[in-house]
């Protein structure tokens, strides 16, 4: 099935659940280890009062990437053919993504322009 981009045209859709899958691994993985990471280096540089910034600053770093990740996510998983309904009900069910009009949702880095 052709949809106007070269990319689908031989390749079947990808699962939502695959897709999924996917997400889980380039979002939310990066998104654990960002904050662990933030929390592990403060405090081995400079000690439990550090280690408690990195343990603040360690969400808001995580949370900047999955704001920026989640809507190229979206994208990807679009463009390979994903049905966008039930990868987004997957989605929130797995822990990816918030339900649609969710004020953390309102927080993805999107961009305006749909082409």
């Amino acid at each position: 099935m052709n949809t106007g981009t070269s990319e689908r045209s031989s390749e079947s859709p990808i699962a939502p659940e695959r897709a999924v899958h996917l997400g889980q691994l380039v979002v939310n993985l990066p998104v654990v280890l960002i904050i662990a990471l933030a929390a592990i280096s403060a405090f081995l540089l400079g000690g439990l009062g550090w280690g408690m910034v990195g343990v603040f600053l360690g969400p808001i770093l995580g949370w900047i990437w999955w704001s920026f990740s989640v809507p190229r996510w979206r994208k990807w998983a679009r463009e390979k053919g994903a049905d966008e309904e039930l990868t987004q009900a997957l989605a929130v069910r797995a822990g990816l993504v918030w339900p649609k009009r969710h004020l953390f949702e309102k927080t993805e880095f999107r961009r305006h322009n749909k082409n």
